[in-house]
C-alpha cells in the first residue's frame, strides 16, 4: 500500500540491538518535522511508544505496507544534527555497538524550561562567522616556541600532532596559578576563535577541567566558551550543549563526552593526555576519546592534536609510522630528576622507610623556599595487614581479599568487598593481631609528621581532595593524579613507592607510571629538584634524562612481536562459556588471521575470551561481533541484559587474564 504522507526516518533510543536501524513513520497533515527533533514513535501497538531522534524526511519509504504515523513531536530543537549522527554511526561501527547508545552518550537528558527559553531566544542571532568585535578584542596568549611550528601552521586541516606540553606553573591575569601545559592550547584556541572557528578540548579529570577553566576565562569572553561535563548541574550541561548547537564559533571544554559536541566550522581537536584511563567510556559500546576524535577529525576535516607531557604507546606508535608529527618545545623547563638508587650516597641518619637521606635533605632544604610535593601510591592509612605473631597476610572470610586499615583509627576492612572485620584470627598460627603492612597515604603523613616535626602537612586524595595550596613552606601528600598546584609551583617533589607503581600486574603499568611522574614533574619549578626513590634500570635513567623514546619504543617492539596492543586490536568477550564459544568460532572461522587467548574463567560461571586481529581486519571482525551481539539479543533466550559482554580495544581486559 501506497503512503501519501512524508516520511520521517527515526533512529530509536532503545538499548535493544536488534532495534539498531532506520524506522520509517508517516507524518499527517498539519504535523511540522525536521531532522534532528526528538519524536515519540508507536511500537507494535499504538499502545506502546519509544522516544527517538529524526534522522531525515524523504518522500519514499522501501516499506510495502502502511506506515504508522508519528505519535508525538517532542520539541522542534534539532538535537541531533547530520553531522552528529554520522559521528555516532561511525564509532558505534567502530565498537561493534549501536547507534542509540552512542547518541545516548552525546546528547545530555532533556531539560524543558532550558529547551524552551533556548529556543524562544530573543537576541538578534550573530552571524555564522562569530562576533567580529569580540573576536577582534581577544587575548591570545603567546604561543610556546616550538620547532619551526606556529599555532597557524598546528591548525591546518587534516594534520595530526602530538604536542609535547611545556612543565611548570604560571599565573594567569585573575591571579589563578594553573599549568604551563594549558597555554600552548589555550593559544590555540583563542587562535581559531579570532578566525571563526571552533575548537574542542576533552581533558581526563575534574583538576585539568578547573585549570584549563581558569586559563581560557583568562582570554575569552563568557560568551565564546561553552563547558561540559558530567559534574555540572544536569540542567546547565543541557543548556552548554544548545549552546554548541548554534552557528557562532565557540570553545568546548570538558571531559569525554564532550568530544560529541555538535559545533560548527570546527578548526581543532585537543584531546589532552589520551593515555589516561579516564578518557575510556564505562558504558556500553565502550569507546575512547582517542578514537572519538580521530574519526571526527577525518569527518570535519580538522587538526587532530594530542598533547600530554609525553605521548601514550598508541599515538608513539602512530609517530614511528609517520601518521601523527611530533611537536615539542624548543627549550626545557623541566625540573632535574634525581633517582636517588643510582647515586654514591648513603643513609647516615634515621629516615622513614622508602625515603632515602639524600631526599630527606632535599627535602628539608626545599622547604625552606617553598613547599615540597610528596607523590605516594596508595590510598587509606596502609596498603595491607598481617599477623603479627607469624606475618601472614590478613585476608576477608568472606571474599578472600586483602584486608586493609582505611584509617590509623578505623577497624580493618576489605579492599575487595568494603567488609568490616570485627574480630579476627590468623589461619595459620591463631594469633588474633593485626599490624600495617605497606604504606598508603595516612601512614606516610603520619611518619613524615614525626620526620619533620612543625612542618605544616596537607593531605590530598580521593577523600579530601585539595585543588592548590599557597606558596608557604609544607609538605603536600598527594596519591597520584591528586597533586594540588602551588602557586609559584613546588620547590621539590619527592616520588614515593615506585617499585610498588611498576611491579603492577597490568598492561599498562610503565606507561601509566611515566605518566603520573611527568604530571608530579611538571608542578615543581625549573630550578628545583625531584627526588625519584628506590627506583633503577631504565625507567630510574629514562626520568633522570627527561627521554622515555628509547624505553617506550621498546616496549612498543616486544608488544609487536607478542602481538598485544597497540600493535594490534583486541576483542574481549566476557559471558557464559557456552555463548562466547560459537561468537569466537564464527569470527575465526570467517575473519582469517585473527587468534585469541583463553577462555578464562572469571567467576559466577562466566568466562572471558581475548580476540586479537590487524587493524585492516577492525571493520569486518567489528560486524561480525555486532552480527552475533544482535543474534544473541533477539534470540530464543533473549534477556534484559547482555548475554555476552563485548568490549573492543581495551588493553584492561587482557589484565583480567594475567591476574586469574
Amino acid at each position: 500500500m501506497s503512503n501519501s504522507y512524508p516520511i520521517a526516518r527515526v533512529v530509536l533510543d532503545t538499548r535493544l540491538p536488534q532495534l539498531d536501524r532506520l524506522f520509517d513513520y508517516a507524518i499527517e497533515p498539519g504535523v511540522e518535522v525536521t531532522p534532528g527533533v526528538r519524536v515519540k514513535v508507536p511500537l507494535r501497538s499504538n499502545a506502546r511508544f519509544a522516544p527517538g531522534w529524526v534522522h531525515s524526511v524523504v518522500d519514499n519509504s522501501e516499506h510495502k505496507g502502511k506506515l504508522a504515523p508519528l505519535a508525538e513531536v517532542v520539541s522542534q530543537a534539532q538535537v541531533m544534527p547530520e553531522r552528529l549522527y554520522d559521528l555516532c554511526d561511525e564509532v558505534a561501527r567502530r565498537c561493534a555497538g549501536s547507534i542509540s547508545d552512542v547518541l545516548r552518550l552525546a546528547i545530555p537528558p532533556r531539560y524543558v524550561r532550558v529547551e524552551k527559553a533556548w529556543l524562544s531566544r530573543e537576541e538578534s542571532p550573530v552571524p555564522a562567522g562569530g562576533d567580529t568585535d569580540q573576536r577582534a578584542s581577544l587575548e591570545i596568549p603567546t604561543w610556546e616556541v616550538y620547532a619551526g611550528k606556529s599555532a597557524e601552521d598546528m591548525l591546518e586541516p587534516g594534520t595530526r600532532w602530538s604536542l609535547s606540553t611545556p612543565y611548570g606553573v604560571v599565573e594567569v591575569p585573575q591571579g589563578a596559578t594553573v599549568p604551563r601545559s594549558t597555554m600552548p592550547i589555550v593559544s590555540l584556541a583563542t587562535t581559531a576563535l579570532s578566525r571563526g572557528q571552533s575548537t574542542i578540548i576533552v581533558v581526563p579529570d575534574w583538576r585539568d577541567l578547573e585549570s584549563f577553566q581558569k586559563a581560557l576565562e583568562s582570554s575569552l569572553a563568557p560568551e565564546g566558551l561553552a563547558f561540559l561535563h558530567t559534574q555540572q548541574p544536569p540542567a546547565q550541561r543541557y543548556q552548554n550543549y544548545l549552546r554548541t548547537l548554534q552557528p557562532q564559533p565557540v570553545v568546548v571544554l570538558g571531559s569525554r563526552h564532550a568530544i560529541y559536541a555538535p559545533v560548527s566550522n570546527l578548526a581543532a581537536i585537543v584531546v589532552l593526555e589520551d593515555g589516561d584511563e579516564a578518557h575510556r567510556e564505562p558504558l556500553a559500546p565502550y569507546p575512547h576519546t582517542r578514537d572519538i576524535a580521530t574519526i571526527r577529525a577525518g569527518q570535519d576535516n580538522a587538526a587532530l592534536i594530542f598533547a600530554s607531557m609525553t605521548p601514550s604507546y598508541a599515538v608513539r606508535r602512530w609517530i614511528d609510522m609517520g601518521y601523527v608529527s611530533p611537536v615539542a618545545p624548543t627549550t626545557s623547563s623541566r625540573a632535574k630528576v634525581v633517582p636517588t638508587a643510582l647515586t654514591t650516597s648513603h643513609d647516615s641518619f634515621s629516615s622513614p622507610a622508602r625515603l632515602p637521606s639524600l631526599a630527606v635533605l632535599g627535602a628539608k632544604e626545599a622547604l625552606t623556599r617553598g613547599p615540597v610535593l610528596i607523590q605516594v601510591f596508595r590510598a587509606g592509612y596502609s596498603s595491607g595487614l598481617a599477623c603479627e605473631a607469624c606475618g601472614e597476610r590478613g585476608m576477608c572470610r568472606e571474599c578472600h581479599g586483602p584486608l586493609r586499615l582505611p584509617r590509623q583509627s578505623s577497624s580493618p576492612s576489605c579492599a575487595w568487598c568494603g567488609v568490616t572485620v570485627s574480630a579476627w584470627s590468623c589461619q595459620e598460627c591463631r594469633g588474633s593481631r593485626l599490624v600495617p603492612r605497606g604504606q598508603g597515604i595516612g601512614r606516610t603523613v603520619a611518619d613524615f609528621g614525626k620526620t619533620f616535626p612543625g612542618v605544616t602537612i596537607i593531605r590530598s586524595d580521593g577523600e579530601h581532595p585539595v585543588a592548590s595550596v599557597g606558596a608557604q613552606p609544607a609538605l603536600v601528600v598527594a596519591t597520584r593524579g591528586s597533586e594540588p598546584i602551588a602557586h609559584g609551583g613546588y620547590s621539590a617533589a619527592l616520588l614515593l613507592d615506585g617499585p610498588a607503581m611498576l611491579s603492577r600486574e597490568s598492561l599498562g603499568t610503565l606507561e601509566d607510571t611515566l605518566r603520573e611522574w611527568e604530571r608530579a614533574v611538571a608542578l615543581v619549578n625549573p630550578d628545583g629538584t625531584v627526588y625519584l626513590t628506590d627506583v633503577e634500570g631504565p625507567p630510574a635513567l629514562a626520568m633522570s634524562a627527561g627521554n622515555h623514546d628509547q624505553l617506550v619504543r621498546l616496549e612498543l617492539s616486544e608488544r609487536e612481536s607478542i602481538r598485544l596492543p597497540p600493535a594490534v586490536r583486541i576483542a574481549s568477550l566476557s559471558g557464559p562459556a557456552s555463548d562466547v564459544a560459537p561468537i569466537v568460532a564464527s569470527v575465526i572461522g570467517s575473519c582469517a588471521g585473527v587468534s585469541s587467548l583463553g577462555p578464562v574463567p572469571v567467576g559466577g560461571g562466566v568466562v572471558r575470551t581475548i580476540l586479537r586481529f590487524s587493524y585492516a581486519q577492525g571493520a569486518e571482525v567489528a560486524r561480525e561481533l555486532k552480527a552475533w551481539r544482535n543474534k544473541l539479543a533477539s534470540g530464543p533466550r533473549k534477556t534484559a541484559g547482555e548475554r555476552v559482554k563485548i568490549v573492543l580495544d581495551d588493553p584492561h581486559s587482557l589484565d583480567a587474564l594475567t591476574s586469574e
